[in-house]
């Protein structure tokens, strides 16, 4: 029941989301007190970033989520994106088959790119079976190199 109910907060959120998105016009100009404020413009073909999880908690997993299907719908960065999950901790949570609430957002990210990491440091301490876990999770040596290595190469990290 909990599940159910989890799932259907989730899916409205994302129904939400979407059908909000083309209210407001981003590209406008907006100027308060003599300052001139305009959005980003990318300059770059791709722009890499890391999203982190760490926790197990239902609110921070389901923004985050939210958060990298947000990006990936941001019309300034369709097809500029490159995008992965690192997951480590008690953040593996997110990935578990058993929560099944995570599972359809899992699979839209999936499909737009996202690519889902997990340290191995915490598959072995939380004793975790790959087949447990969602199609396409990728095991890496430790959550905290993979952060390390790939902002030492540039990425950007986002760590709700």
């Amino acid at each position: 029941m909990k599940s159910t109910i989890l799932l259907l907060i989730l899916i409205l959120g994302l129904i939400y989301v979407s059908k909000s998105t083309s209210i407001i016009n981003t590209n406008s100009i907006n100027v308060v007190n003599d300052v001139k404020f305009e959005p980003a413009k990318p300059i770059h073909s791709l722009y890499k970033t890391m999203y982190i999880l760490d926790t197990n908690d239902f609110g921070l997993i389901n923004s985050t989520l939210i958060n990298i299907y947000n990006a990936y719908r941001d019309p300034r960065l369709i097809n500029r994106l490159e995008i992965i999950l690192v997951a480590f901790g008690k953040g593996y949570n997110v990935y578990l088959n058993s929560n099944p609430e995570f599972q359809p957002m899992l699979t839209s990210l999936q499909n737009s790119g996202c690519v889902f990491v997990l340290c191995n440091n915490t598959i072995n301490a939380y004793h975790l079976n790959l087949n447990d876990l969602f199609p396409g999770v990728n095991p890496v040596p430790s959550g905290n190199g993979e952060i390390i290595l790939r902002l030492g190469d540039g990425w950007t990290s986002i760590h709700p």
